[in-house]
């Protein structure tokens, strides 16, 4: 049987109202015995539903089925942003995964993030980070590879890829030494990440699928011996930090897409307008795909200004390229 033991911990949060305002972080730690440490993270950014439904689902499932190994269960990482249902912390603006700096920790945000450094990244081999496009954005369900800097490839990434199941894999490039991947690069934690649904709402399709993606990685990772495998064969991977991958408003207005997630567009089609129905004189803005390929992401907030990521597209690769695209 496995042991299970708490392992929250407090941060200070202070506001302009509560000068000693601490906010707990809960984690769960299931341990059957010898085998890997894996992290399941999600709530990141506080408005991200999907994962933080499912890693509680595994909070109270994962304890009666662990076969092997520890697991530290972490539903709301980002306390404080979920509770309050924002994508940033509330009390001092952070985004949590921009804060792994190092000391001095300056504020709530940055002090979760030396607490997951010191307390949880050491310990573990493998994490899977979930988020979903928040509040602004939409994503096609999809596994998510992100490479810190000069990492050389880790040849175990498609197969906990293929583990989670979905039919999509983004691919992102990092060099931020504050995110969460700069940090699990650090320890040397072998990290798969995922994108799931989004526009601050979800649906118990979407935190099932999710949560099963997580069984399936732990299975891969020998955690649950007796949990099949449902590897899924037929994956594509996109490239989303290709320069033509994001199209952005170079404008302010009203975002009117004319594509739906998933779809397949051609270079230069029409994919969208943006209007102004406060200045009805204004003309139509037309937008055009700056690529071939699938809608993987797009903007669920009509309101866009200058700078808003409206969509990414890019073609559907084999998984099997992703040793190319290190």
């Amino acid at each position: 049987m496995a042991r299970v033991s708490r392992e929250d911990f407090s941060v200070a949060a202070a506001t302009n109202d509560s000068a000693y305002r601490r906010i707990t972080v809960p984690v769960l730690r299931i341990d059957a015995g010898p085998g890997p440490a894996v992290a399941l993270i999600a709530g990141v950014h506080g408005d991200e539903w999907e994962g933080q439904a499912a890693i509680l689902d595994l909070w109270r499932q994962l304890p009666g089925i662990l076969q092997r190994g520890t697991v530290y269960l972490l539903p709301a990482v980002n306390a404080e942003a979920s509770l309050a249902g924002t994508r940033l912390s509330p009390s001092d603006g952070g985004n949590l995964n921009r804060a792994f700096l190092g000391a001095p920790a300056r504020g709530y945000t940055e002090s979760v993030a030396a607490a997951l450094e010191a307390r949880l990244l050491p310990r573990v081999e493998a994490m899977v980070d979930v988020h979903s496009g928040g509040a602004s954005l939409c994503y096609v369900p999809s596994s998510v590879i992100t490479r810190y800097g000069d990492d050389a490839y880790d040849e175990r990434l498609p197969a906990l890829a293929r583990a989670f199941g979905l039919p999509h894999c983004v691919f992102f490039r990092g060099n931020e030494a504050g995110s969460l991947p700069a940090a699990a690069s650090r320890h040397k934690v072998l990290r798969l990440s995922a994108e799931i649904g989004g526009g601050r709402q979800t649906r118990s399709a979407l935190a099932d699928r999710c949560r099963d993606g997580l069984l399936g990685c732990l299975a891969a990772l020998g955690l649950l011996p007796d949990h099949p495998v449902l590897a899924n064969p037929d994956i594509h991977l996109y490239d989303l930090d290709a320069p033509a991958a994001t199209l952005r408003a170079r404008e302010g207005g009203v975002f009117v897409p004319d594509v739906d997630l998933g779809q397949a567009v051609s270079a230069g089609q029409q994919v969208g307008r943006l209007i102004e129905p406060a200045r009805p004189d204004t003309p139509s803005r037309p937008l055009y795909s700056p690529q071939a390929g699938t809608v993987v992401c797009l903007r669920a907030i009509a309101r866009s200004d200058d700078g808003d990521c409206l969509l990414q597209v890019a073609p559907a690769l084999s998984l099997d390229s992703l040793a190319s695209k290190y």
